[in-house]
C-alpha cells in the first residue's frame, strides 16, 4: 500500500526504541528527523512541539480525533543531514482505540506542505503517516 507525498515536503521521524511507561505517552529513544524537508526548513527549536494529525491515514467520523503531540528537548544537528531530538515523546489521548504499537523499525512520515513561513500560522496540524519497515502504511484495521 503506497501513498503519494511530494518528496520536497517529506519529513521522517525515526527512533531506535519505543518505551511506553504509561498510557498516553510513548518515549522515542535516539529519535531523529531526516528527509528532504530539512533542506528548506528553518532551524528547529529546542524544547518544542508539533501536532501530528493521523486522520489522513484513517477513516474517522470526528475530525481531529487522531491528533498527538510530538515533543522534544535539545535539538542536535549533525553532518549526515539528520536532526537529533533528545527526550522525544509522543503524547496522545489514552482513551483512543486503535493506536498503533510503534515498533523499532517503524517510522513516521510527516507532510510539511502548507507549513512554509507565510502559511505556517494558519496550519497547526501536520498530516502524519505511520509506516512500517517495508515502507508500507500501517493498517489500522488489523
Amino acid at each position: 500500500m503506497k501513498f503519494l507525498l511530494s518528496e520536497r515536503y517529506r519529513l521522517e521521524l525515526h527512533w531506535k526504541k519505543v518505551l511506553r511507561p504509561e498510557l498516553g505517552v510513548m518515549y522515542l529513544t535516539d529519535a531523529y528527523f531526516s528527509g528532504p524537508a530539512l533542506s528548506q526548513a528553518d532551524k528547529i527549536n529546542d524544547n518544542d512541539t508539533i501536532r501530528l494529525d493521523f486522520c489522513s491515514q484513517l477513516i474517522v467520523l470526528v475530525k481531529s480525533v487522531y491528533v498527538a503531540d510530538l515533543r522534544w528537548g535539545e535539538v542536535v544537528y549533525n553532518k549526515e543531514g539528520v536532526v537529533g531530538l533528545k527526550n522525544a515523546r509522543i503524547e496522545y489521548d489514552p482513551t483512543l482505540k486503535g493506536i498503533p504499537n510503534l515498533e523499532t523499525k517503524d517510522h513516521l512520515v510527516i507532510d510539511t506542505s502548507g507549513h512554509e513561513n507565510e502559511k505556517h500560522a494558519y496550519n497547526m496540524l501536520y498530516p502524519t503517516y505511520v509506516v512500517d519497515r517495508d515502507s508500507e502504511l500501517y493498517d489500522y484495521r488489523s
